[in-house]
Protein backbone atom coordinates (compact mmCIF):
# COMPACT_ATOMS: atom_id res chain seq x y z
CA UNK A 1 0.00 0.00 0.00
CA UNK A 2 1.65 3.19 -0.84
CA UNK A 3 2.09 5.94 1.32
CA UNK A 4 -0.57 8.35 -0.04
CA UNK A 5 -3.18 5.77 0.43
CA UNK A 6 -2.01 5.52 4.09
CA UNK A 7 -2.15 8.81 4.16
CA UNK A 8 -5.51 9.10 3.03
CA UNK A 9 -6.93 6.38 4.98
CA UNK A 10 -5.60 8.19 8.53
CA UNK A 11 -7.06 11.45 7.39
CA UNK A 12 -10.41 9.59 6.73
CA UNK A 13 -10.14 7.67 10.56
CA UNK A 14 -9.49 10.94 11.93
CA UNK A 15 -12.52 12.81 10.46
CA UNK A 16 -14.64 9.75 11.44
CA UNK A 17 -13.13 10.08 15.05
CA UNK A 18 -13.72 13.94 15.19
CA UNK A 19 -17.07 13.88 13.67
CA UNK A 20 -18.02 11.42 16.38
CA UNK A 21 -16.66 13.14 18.95
CA UNK A 22 -18.00 16.32 18.40
CA UNK A 23 -21.37 14.58 18.23
CA UNK A 24 -21.33 13.16 21.45
CA UNK A 25 -19.64 16.07 22.75
CA UNK A 26 -22.53 17.76 21.67
CA UNK A 27 -25.25 15.51 22.74
CA UNK A 28 -23.93 15.90 26.26
CA UNK A 29 -24.27 19.22 26.52
CA UNK A 30 -27.78 19.63 25.68
CA UNK A 31 -28.31 17.10 28.38
CA UNK A 32 -26.16 19.18 30.93
CA UNK A 33 -27.95 21.92 29.71
CA UNK A 34 -31.29 20.74 30.13
CA UNK A 35 -30.51 18.86 33.63
CA UNK A 36 -29.13 22.23 34.57
CA UNK A 37 -32.05 24.28 33.34
CA UNK A 38 -34.54 21.51 35.66
CA UNK A 39 -32.36 22.08 38.52
CA UNK A 40 -32.67 25.50 38.32
CA UNK A 41 -36.19 25.32 37.46
CA UNK A 42 -37.12 23.34 40.53
CA UNK A 43 -35.04 25.17 43.62
CA UNK A 44 -35.57 28.68 41.80
CA UNK A 45 -39.12 29.71 42.33
CA UNK A 46 -40.56 32.03 39.06
CA UNK A 47 -43.64 33.81 38.64
CA UNK A 48 -45.80 32.97 35.70
CA UNK A 49 -45.19 37.03 34.97
CA UNK A 50 -41.59 36.41 35.10
CA UNK A 51 -42.03 33.21 32.65
CA UNK A 52 -44.29 34.71 30.67
CA UNK A 53 -42.17 38.16 29.74
CA UNK A 54 -39.47 36.06 29.54
CA UNK A 55 -40.56 34.09 27.03
CA UNK A 56 -41.88 36.87 24.74
CA UNK A 57 -38.89 38.54 25.12
CA UNK A 58 -36.86 35.83 24.20
CA UNK A 59 -39.36 35.19 20.93
CA UNK A 60 -39.42 38.77 20.21
CA UNK A 61 -35.52 38.61 20.21
CA UNK A 62 -35.09 36.32 17.92
CA UNK A 63 -37.39 37.32 15.28
CA UNK A 64 -36.06 40.68 15.59
CA UNK A 65 -32.72 39.61 15.31
CA UNK A 66 -33.40 37.25 12.38
CA UNK A 67 -35.29 40.23 10.37
CA UNK A 68 -32.51 42.15 11.25
CA UNK A 69 -29.93 40.69 9.29
CA UNK A 70 -32.26 39.59 6.58
CA UNK A 71 -32.55 43.81 6.43
CA UNK A 72 -28.93 43.96 6.64
CA UNK A 73 -28.18 41.43 3.85
CA UNK A 74 -30.29 41.96 1.88
CA UNK A 75 -29.63 45.62 1.56
CA UNK A 76 -25.80 43.90 0.74
CA UNK A 77 -26.63 41.76 -1.60
CA UNK A 78 -28.74 44.48 -3.43
CA UNK A 79 -25.75 46.77 -3.18
CA UNK A 80 -23.40 43.87 -4.58
CA UNK A 81 -25.92 43.21 -7.63
CA UNK A 82 -26.59 47.12 -8.35
CA UNK A 83 -22.67 47.51 -8.51
CA UNK A 84 -21.91 44.39 -10.63
CA UNK A 85 -24.67 45.83 -13.11
CA UNK A 86 -22.36 49.21 -13.39
CA UNK A 87 -19.50 47.69 -13.72
CA UNK A 88 -20.27 45.39 -16.24
CA UNK A 89 -21.04 48.52 -18.56
CA UNK A 90 -17.63 50.14 -17.20
CA UNK A 91 -15.96 46.64 -18.14
CA UNK A 92 -17.28 47.11 -21.69
CA UNK A 93 -16.31 51.03 -22.30
CA UNK A 94 -13.17 49.35 -21.12
CA UNK A 95 -13.18 46.89 -23.79
CA UNK A 96 -13.97 49.80 -26.42
CA UNK A 97 -11.09 51.31 -25.76
CA UNK A 98 -8.74 49.02 -25.91
CA UNK A 99 -9.83 47.52 -29.27
CA UNK A 100 -10.12 51.30 -30.23
CA UNK A 101 -6.56 51.84 -30.61
CA UNK A 102 -2.63 50.40 -31.55
CA UNK A 103 -1.46 50.58 -28.05
CA UNK A 104 -2.70 50.54 -24.37
CA UNK A 105 -4.58 53.86 -23.79
CA UNK A 106 -2.87 54.08 -20.30
CA UNK A 107 -4.22 57.92 -19.81
CA UNK A 108 -7.85 57.50 -20.62
CA UNK A 109 -7.90 54.20 -18.62
CA UNK A 110 -6.26 55.87 -15.75
CA UNK A 111 -8.60 58.59 -16.05
CA UNK A 112 -11.94 56.73 -16.68
CA UNK A 113 -11.03 54.31 -13.34
CA UNK A 114 -10.46 57.46 -11.37
CA UNK A 115 -13.69 58.67 -12.41
CA UNK A 116 -15.86 55.43 -12.20
CA UNK A 117 -14.03 54.20 -8.60
CA UNK A 118 -12.36 51.42 -10.26
CA UNK A 119 -9.28 49.53 -11.47
CA UNK A 120 -8.50 48.22 -14.42
CA UNK A 121 -6.26 45.50 -15.49
CA UNK A 122 -5.48 43.53 -18.05
CA UNK A 123 -3.95 40.04 -17.87
CA UNK A 124 -2.21 37.44 -20.97
CA UNK A 125 -3.59 33.98 -22.02
CA UNK A 126 -1.05 32.67 -18.73
CA UNK A 127 -3.10 35.28 -16.66
CA UNK A 128 -0.33 37.58 -15.51
CA UNK A 129 -0.38 41.09 -15.22
CA UNK A 130 -0.07 43.20 -18.52
CA UNK A 131 -1.47 46.37 -17.04
CA UNK A 132 -3.32 47.78 -14.30
CA UNK A 133 -4.56 51.30 -13.54
CA UNK A 134 -4.23 50.72 -9.53
CA UNK A 135 -0.88 52.24 -7.70
CA UNK A 136 0.76 49.20 -6.83
CA UNK A 137 0.38 46.30 -9.36
CA UNK A 138 1.63 43.57 -6.80
CA UNK A 139 -1.93 43.39 -5.15
CA UNK A 140 -3.50 42.45 -7.98
CA UNK A 141 -4.43 38.69 -8.93
CA UNK A 142 -6.19 37.76 -11.35
CA UNK A 143 -9.53 36.75 -9.53
CA UNK A 144 -10.90 33.12 -10.32
CA UNK A 145 -14.04 33.36 -8.19
CA UNK A 146 -15.03 36.78 -9.96
CA UNK A 147 -18.92 35.46 -10.02
CA UNK A 148 -19.05 34.03 -6.52
CA UNK A 149 -20.66 35.67 -3.51
CA UNK A 150 -18.33 34.37 -1.44
CA UNK A 151 -15.25 35.32 -3.04
CA UNK A 152 -16.85 38.85 -3.18
CA UNK A 153 -17.04 38.53 0.78
CA UNK A 154 -14.15 36.88 1.45
CA UNK A 155 -11.96 39.51 -0.80
CA UNK A 156 -13.48 42.53 0.03
CA UNK A 157 -13.35 43.44 -3.60
CA UNK A 158 -16.12 43.49 -6.25
CA UNK A 159 -14.90 41.85 -9.56
CA UNK A 160 -16.04 41.47 -13.45
CA UNK A 161 -13.57 39.60 -16.07
CA UNK A 162 -14.33 39.68 -20.08
CA UNK A 163 -12.03 38.27 -22.46
CA UNK A 164 -11.60 40.43 -25.00
CA UNK A 165 -8.84 41.17 -28.03
CA UNK A 166 -6.96 44.74 -27.91
CA UNK A 167 -6.26 46.31 -32.04
CA UNK A 168 -2.62 46.17 -30.77
CA UNK A 169 -2.36 41.89 -29.87
CA UNK A 170 -3.59 39.23 -31.87
CA UNK A 171 -3.75 37.41 -28.80
CA UNK A 172 -6.75 37.41 -26.49
CA UNK A 173 -6.36 39.36 -23.00
CA UNK A 174 -8.19 39.35 -19.73
CA UNK A 175 -10.11 42.30 -19.01
CA UNK A 176 -10.36 43.07 -15.15
CA UNK A 177 -12.31 45.54 -13.59
CA UNK A 178 -12.36 45.68 -10.02
CA UNK A 179 -14.26 47.90 -7.37
CA UNK A 180 -13.84 47.80 -3.38
CA UNK A 181 -16.94 47.71 -1.14
CA UNK A 182 -15.21 48.87 1.83
CA UNK A 183 -16.82 52.24 0.92
CA UNK A 184 -20.48 51.07 1.80
CA UNK A 185 -19.36 49.49 5.38
CA UNK A 186 -20.00 53.01 6.99
CA UNK A 187 -23.52 52.96 5.96
CA UNK A 188 -23.96 49.38 6.69
CA UNK A 189 -22.50 50.32 10.26
CA UNK A 190 -24.65 52.82 10.51
CA UNK A 191 -27.57 50.97 9.99
CA UNK A 192 -26.47 48.33 12.26
CA UNK A 193 -26.40 50.72 14.79
CA UNK A 194 -29.56 51.68 14.38
CA UNK A 195 -30.94 48.27 14.74
CA UNK A 196 -28.88 47.62 17.61
CA UNK A 197 -30.03 51.09 19.67
CA UNK A 198 -33.69 50.12 18.27
CA UNK A 199 -33.32 46.52 19.65
CA UNK A 200 -32.10 48.07 22.96
CA UNK A 201 -35.04 50.02 23.35
CA UNK A 202 -37.31 47.54 21.83
CA UNK A 203 -36.62 44.59 24.45
CA UNK A 204 -37.35 47.65 27.80
CA UNK A 205 -40.59 48.33 26.25
CA UNK A 206 -41.12 44.66 25.70
CA UNK A 207 -40.08 44.13 29.02
CA UNK A 208 -42.01 46.65 30.86
CA UNK A 209 -45.71 46.52 28.95
CA UNK A 210 -45.42 42.63 29.51
CA UNK A 211 -44.73 42.98 33.40
CA UNK A 212 -47.42 45.75 33.89
CA UNK A 213 -50.12 43.84 31.50
CA UNK A 214 -48.81 40.51 33.10
CA UNK A 215 -49.77 41.50 36.30
CA UNK A 216 -52.92 43.07 35.20
CA UNK A 217 -53.88 39.92 33.63
CA UNK A 218 -52.98 37.79 36.41
CA UNK A 219 -54.70 40.02 39.09
CA UNK A 220 -57.55 37.32 38.89
CA UNK A 221 -55.08 34.41 40.07
CA UNK A 222 -53.70 36.58 43.15
CA UNK A 223 -57.37 36.78 43.95
CA UNK A 224 -57.67 33.36 44.19
CA UNK A 225 -55.01 32.69 46.38
CA UNK A 226 -55.67 35.54 48.79
CA UNK A 227 -59.19 34.35 48.61
CA UNK A 228 -58.25 30.72 49.17
CA UNK A 229 -55.97 31.14 51.81
CA UNK A 230 -58.74 33.21 53.75
CA UNK A 231 -61.38 30.24 53.36
CA UNK A 232 -61.65 27.85 56.30
CA UNK A 233 -64.20 25.52 57.84
CA UNK A 234 -65.75 28.13 59.32
CA UNK A 235 -65.82 30.89 56.45
CA UNK A 236 -67.28 28.94 53.47
CA UNK A 237 -69.43 31.84 52.34
CA UNK A 238 -66.34 33.40 50.69
CA UNK A 239 -66.59 33.47 46.70
CA UNK A 240 -64.45 34.93 43.86
CA UNK A 241 -65.69 37.68 42.15
CA UNK A 242 -65.78 37.27 38.34
CA UNK A 243 -67.23 40.70 37.37
CA UNK A 244 -64.42 42.27 35.91
CA UNK A 245 -63.13 39.16 34.21
CA UNK A 246 -63.83 38.18 30.51
CA UNK A 247 -61.68 35.53 29.59
CA UNK A 248 -60.63 31.94 30.69
CA UNK A 249 -59.91 33.16 34.44
CA UNK A 250 -63.77 34.10 34.67
CA UNK A 251 -64.45 30.63 33.91
CA UNK A 252 -61.57 29.45 36.19
CA UNK A 253 -63.24 31.70 39.13
CA UNK A 254 -66.58 30.97 37.93
CA UNK A 255 -65.35 27.17 38.50
CA UNK A 256 -63.42 27.40 41.66
CA UNK A 257 -66.98 28.95 43.31
CA UNK A 258 -68.75 26.37 42.04
CA UNK A 259 -66.33 24.04 43.97
CA UNK A 260 -67.02 26.18 46.91
CA UNK A 261 -70.88 25.72 46.41
CA UNK A 262 -70.52 21.50 46.37
CA UNK A 263 -67.64 21.84 49.70
CA UNK A 264 -69.89 24.11 51.72
CA UNK A 265 -72.76 21.74 50.79
CA UNK A 266 -71.06 18.83 51.47
CA UNK A 267 -69.62 20.90 55.01
CA UNK A 268 -73.00 21.59 55.93
CA UNK A 269 -74.97 18.18 55.54
CA UNK A 270 -71.86 16.46 56.82
CA UNK A 271 -72.38 18.88 59.85
CA UNK A 272 -76.10 18.06 60.00
CA UNK A 273 -75.67 14.06 59.71
CA UNK A 274 -73.17 13.90 62.25
CA UNK A 275 -75.11 16.29 64.65
CA UNK A 276 -78.59 13.98 63.81
CA UNK A 277 -76.58 10.51 63.83
CA UNK A 278 -75.76 11.88 67.84
CA UNK A 279 -78.71 12.96 68.06
CA UNK A 280 -80.99 9.58 67.37
CA UNK A 281 -77.98 8.01 69.36
CA UNK A 282 -78.74 9.99 72.35
CA UNK A 283 -82.08 9.80 72.75
CA UNK A 284 -81.97 5.86 73.21
CA UNK A 285 -78.88 5.78 75.31
CA UNK A 286 -80.77 8.59 77.92
CA UNK A 287 -83.53 5.71 77.67
CA UNK A 288 -80.78 3.20 78.77
CA UNK A 289 -79.06 4.93 81.37
CA UNK A 290 -82.48 6.04 82.98
CA UNK A 291 -83.94 2.68 82.89
CA UNK A 292 -80.50 1.19 84.35
CA UNK A 293 -80.62 3.89 87.12
CA UNK A 294 -84.10 2.51 87.60
CA UNK A 295 -82.63 -1.02 88.50
CA UNK A 296 -80.28 0.03 90.32
CA UNK A 297 -81.79 1.77 92.92
CA UNK A 298 -84.97 -0.49 93.38
CA UNK A 299 -85.85 -2.21 90.21
CA UNK A 300 -84.21 -5.78 91.77
CA UNK A 301 -86.55 -6.45 93.93
CA UNK A 302 -90.03 -5.18 92.11
CA UNK A 303 -90.61 -7.51 89.26
CA UNK A 304 -92.87 -5.20 87.18
CA UNK A 305 -90.14 -2.76 87.51
CA UNK A 306 -87.92 -5.23 86.28
CA UNK A 307 -90.15 -5.97 83.35
CA UNK A 308 -90.92 -2.47 82.17
CA UNK A 309 -86.57 -1.64 82.41
CA UNK A 310 -85.62 -5.16 80.44
CA UNK A 311 -87.99 -4.64 78.08
CA UNK A 312 -87.32 -0.89 77.34
CA UNK A 313 -83.79 -1.60 77.38
CA UNK A 314 -84.11 -4.21 75.06
CA UNK A 315 -86.56 -2.12 72.38
CA UNK A 316 -84.14 0.75 72.74
CA UNK A 317 -81.04 -1.73 71.99
CA UNK A 318 -82.61 -3.06 68.82
CA UNK A 319 -83.55 0.80 68.21
CA UNK A 320 -79.99 1.36 67.79
CA UNK A 321 -78.77 -1.58 66.67
CA UNK A 322 -80.99 -0.38 63.52
CA UNK A 323 -79.71 2.77 63.41
CA UNK A 324 -76.02 1.84 63.37
CA UNK A 325 -76.91 -0.95 60.66
CA UNK A 326 -78.57 1.50 58.61
CA UNK A 327 -75.70 4.11 59.09
CA UNK A 328 -72.65 1.36 58.11
CA UNK A 329 -75.00 0.90 55.13
CA UNK A 330 -74.85 4.32 53.95
CA UNK A 331 -71.46 5.26 54.89
CA UNK A 332 -70.42 1.68 52.74
CA UNK A 333 -72.64 3.09 49.88
CA UNK A 334 -70.70 6.79 50.02
CA UNK A 335 -67.54 4.94 49.54
CA UNK A 336 -68.94 2.02 46.63
CA UNK A 337 -68.30 -1.01 49.09
CA UNK A 338 -71.86 -1.85 49.27
CA UNK A 339 -71.87 -4.87 46.88
CA UNK A 340 -74.73 -5.39 44.87
CA UNK A 341 -75.55 -9.15 43.93
CA UNK A 342 -77.31 -9.39 41.00
CA UNK A 343 -79.57 -12.22 40.03
CA UNK A 344 -82.04 -12.98 37.83
CA UNK A 345 -85.31 -13.22 39.66
CA UNK A 346 -89.61 -12.84 39.49
CA UNK A 347 -90.23 -9.15 39.87
CA UNK A 348 -94.22 -10.33 40.66
CA UNK A 349 -93.05 -13.12 43.19
CA UNK A 350 -91.35 -10.78 45.19
CA UNK A 351 -94.37 -8.13 45.32
CA UNK A 352 -96.27 -11.38 46.59
CA UNK A 353 -93.85 -12.14 49.21
CA UNK A 354 -93.57 -8.85 50.24
CA UNK A 355 -97.73 -8.15 50.27
CA UNK A 356 -97.98 -11.25 52.10
CA UNK A 357 -94.95 -10.64 54.96
CA UNK A 358 -97.17 -6.62 55.31
CA UNK A 359 -100.43 -8.20 56.11
CA UNK A 360 -99.45 -10.41 58.73
CA UNK A 361 -97.73 -8.03 60.86
CA UNK A 362 -100.16 -4.67 60.03
CA UNK A 363 -103.72 -5.84 60.86
CA UNK A 364 -104.74 -2.32 60.73
CA UNK A 365 -104.61 -1.53 57.34
CA UNK A 366 -106.06 -2.62 53.64
CA UNK A 367 -103.43 -3.48 51.80
CA UNK A 368 -104.03 -4.60 48.32
CA UNK A 369 -102.71 -5.61 45.02
CA UNK A 370 -104.38 -4.80 41.87
CA UNK A 371 -101.91 -5.21 38.74
CA UNK A 372 -98.68 -7.17 39.25
CA UNK A 373 -97.47 -8.49 35.73
CA UNK A 374 -95.20 -11.15 35.47
CA UNK A 375 -91.67 -9.37 35.37
CA UNK A 376 -88.05 -11.05 35.32
CA UNK A 377 -85.64 -8.42 36.84
CA UNK A 378 -81.61 -8.75 37.26
CA UNK A 379 -81.07 -6.77 40.21
CA UNK A 380 -80.16 -7.90 43.83
CA UNK A 381 -83.02 -9.41 45.25
CA UNK A 382 -82.66 -8.34 48.85
CA UNK A 383 -82.20 -4.86 48.31
CA UNK A 384 -85.25 -4.28 45.81
CA UNK A 385 -86.98 -6.16 48.39
CA UNK A 386 -85.89 -3.73 51.01
CA UNK A 387 -86.20 -0.09 49.58
CA UNK A 388 -89.75 -1.90 48.62
CA UNK A 389 -90.34 -2.48 52.44
CA UNK A 390 -89.42 1.21 53.49
CA UNK A 391 -91.81 2.82 50.98
CA UNK A 392 -94.99 0.06 52.74
CA UNK A 393 -94.00 0.63 55.96
CA UNK A 394 -93.82 4.96 55.65
CA UNK A 395 -97.67 4.43 54.12
CA UNK A 396 -98.35 2.45 56.85
CA UNK A 397 -96.73 4.70 59.35
CA UNK A 398 -98.46 7.76 57.49
CA UNK A 399 -101.62 6.16 57.14
CA UNK A 400 -104.69 6.26 59.74
CA UNK A 401 -106.12 3.01 60.61
CA UNK A 402 -108.74 1.34 58.09
CA UNK A 403 -106.56 3.02 55.38
CA UNK A 404 -105.88 1.54 52.34
CA UNK A 405 -102.84 1.31 50.84
CA UNK A 406 -102.16 -0.02 47.33
CA UNK A 407 -98.82 -1.70 45.69
CA UNK A 408 -99.24 -2.94 41.66
CA UNK A 409 -96.21 -3.31 39.58
CA UNK A 410 -96.29 -3.85 35.83
CA UNK A 411 -94.16 -3.75 32.73
CA UNK A 412 -93.91 -0.22 30.06
CA UNK A 413 -91.68 0.21 27.69
CA UNK A 414 -88.58 -2.37 28.78
CA UNK A 415 -89.00 -1.04 32.64
CA UNK A 416 -90.52 -2.27 35.21
CA UNK A 417 -93.05 0.19 36.96
CA UNK A 418 -93.16 -0.53 40.64
CA UNK A 419 -96.74 1.65 42.31
CA UNK A 420 -97.17 2.40 46.28
CA UNK A 421 -100.09 4.57 46.47
CA UNK A 422 -102.11 5.35 50.04
CA UNK A 423 -104.88 7.64 51.45
CA UNK A 424 -102.95 8.83 54.12
CA UNK A 425 -101.89 12.49 55.98
CA UNK A 426 -99.45 13.18 52.66
CA UNK A 427 -96.46 15.33 52.45
CA UNK A 428 -96.54 19.19 52.10
CA UNK A 429 -95.11 20.82 49.10
CA UNK A 430 -92.09 22.43 51.37
CA UNK A 431 -91.24 19.02 52.56
CA UNK A 432 -91.31 17.19 49.33
CA UNK A 433 -88.27 18.04 48.08
CA UNK A 434 -86.13 17.23 50.81
CA UNK A 435 -87.78 13.93 51.76
CA UNK A 436 -84.74 11.59 50.49
CA UNK A 437 -82.29 13.35 52.54
CA UNK A 438 -80.79 11.88 55.42
CA UNK A 439 -82.68 12.22 59.11
CA UNK A 440 -85.12 14.81 57.26
CA UNK A 441 -88.14 14.15 58.81
CA UNK A 442 -91.58 15.35 57.83
CA UNK A 443 -93.49 14.55 60.91
CA UNK A 444 -90.90 15.54 63.61
CA UNK A 445 -93.79 15.01 66.95
CA UNK A 446 -94.59 11.11 65.51
CA UNK A 447 -90.55 10.46 64.93
CA UNK A 448 -90.13 8.57 68.19
CA UNK A 449 -93.28 7.50 68.32
CA UNK A 450 -93.13 5.36 65.01
CA UNK A 451 -89.50 4.78 65.26
CA UNK A 452 -88.10 6.39 62.19
CA UNK A 453 -85.15 7.61 61.53
CA UNK A 454 -84.93 9.24 58.98
CA UNK A 455 -82.37 7.08 57.24
CA UNK A 456 -84.78 4.41 55.55
CA UNK A 457 -86.03 6.79 52.58
CA UNK A 458 -82.24 7.79 51.36
CA UNK A 459 -81.10 3.96 51.46
CA UNK A 460 -84.09 3.35 49.17
CA UNK A 461 -83.05 6.20 46.56
CA UNK A 462 -79.43 4.65 46.85
CA UNK A 463 -80.69 0.94 46.15
CA UNK A 464 -83.15 2.63 43.31
CA UNK A 465 -80.43 4.64 41.56
CA UNK A 466 -77.78 1.94 41.90
CA UNK A 467 -80.02 -0.44 39.84
CA UNK A 468 -80.30 2.55 37.38
CA UNK A 469 -83.96 3.28 38.13
CA UNK A 470 -85.54 6.20 39.42
CA UNK A 471 -88.01 7.33 41.40
CA UNK A 472 -91.21 10.26 41.39
CA UNK A 473 -93.24 10.94 44.72
CA UNK A 474 -96.89 12.74 44.03
CA UNK A 475 -98.39 13.83 47.41
CA UNK A 476 -101.08 16.44 48.59
CA UNK A 477 -101.98 16.61 52.43
CA UNK A 478 -104.41 14.72 53.88
CA UNK A 479 -104.54 13.31 50.40
CA UNK A 480 -102.18 10.20 50.06
CA UNK A 481 -99.34 9.95 48.90
CA UNK A 482 -98.25 7.91 45.51
CA UNK A 483 -94.54 6.48 44.54
CA UNK A 484 -93.20 5.28 41.61
CA UNK A 485 -90.57 3.66 40.81
CA UNK A 486 -89.12 2.28 37.65
CA UNK A 487 -86.49 -0.09 36.82
CA UNK A 488 -84.52 -1.26 33.91
CA UNK A 489 -85.33 -4.87 32.48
Amino acid sequence: MSKRKVFSKAIKYIARFLFYGLKLTVILAVRLLRRAFETINERLRFSITFKTVTVYTLTFSVIFFVLSIALVGSLGFFYIFQAKESMEREATVAAELLRSGTAIPADTLKKYAEIEGISISLFDQQKVISYTTADKQENIVFNDNADRLFGVFFSGNQTISLHTQPAFSNEYYYLQVSRSLLGVIPYLAILIAGITISFGFAIIFTILIGSRSGRKMLKPVNEMIRTARSISARELNTRLNVVDSHDELKDLAVTFNEMLDRIQTSYEQQNRFVSDASHELRTPIAVIQGYANLLRRWGKEDKAVLEESVTAIKNEADSMKHLVEKLLFLARADKNTQRLEKLSFSMNELVDEVIRETKLIDLDHNITCETNEKITLDADRGLIKQALRVFIDNSIKYTPRGGTIKVNSYLRQNRACLIIQDNGIGISQEDLPHIFERFYKCDKSRTREGGSSGLGLSISKWIVEKHQGMISVESELSKGTKITITLPV
